[in-house]
């Protein structure tokens, strides 16, 4: 059985890419560099917190290594306004990783996104594509 992968990175912003704005995170709102590796495929994705809005990436089916990819791209990137790093995996798929979710005290709201993404989003929020993007590549 494939074993589903999801990295959540919590920044210590919270942004938004239409406005063009970013601010300090709170404990309610902030922004998330997120990874979901499947047997469907592999995808990144990125809330913005201020409008709630999330962008989705596809990173196809060729990623070896997920979490690799996810601590060497977040650490180049968002590196100065990292502020967790965590990684699920679980067999039987989204529920599989819902549980994984609560059984670390996370919130385990996973929404499917474009193409079979999946990403976590916390308790409260409603994120939905709103900047139009999907990139597939």
């Amino acid at each position: 059985m494939f074993t589903s992968t999801l990295v959540i990175c919590m920044l210590d912003v919270q942004s938004s890419y239409v406005q063009n704005v970013e601010l300090p995170a709170t404990e309610q709102a902030f922004d998330t560099v997120q990874y979901y590796a499947s047997e469907h495929g592999a995808w990144h994705i990125r809330t913005f917190a201020v409008d709630q809005d999330v962008r989705v990436r596809s990173l196809g089916a060729g990623v070896a290594d997920i979490v690799e990819l996810a601590q060497t791209n977040t650490q180049k990137h968002y590196g100065d306004v990292l502020r967790v790093f965590r990684v699920f995996q679980a067999t039987g798929g989204v529920e599989g990783l819902r549980i994984a979710l609560a059984k670390h005290g996370m919130w385990p709201q996973l929404e499917i996104g474009p193409g079979g993404s999946v990403f976590w989003t916390a308790e409260g929020s409603q994120y939905r594509q709103k900047s139009l993007f999907l990139e597939i590549t």
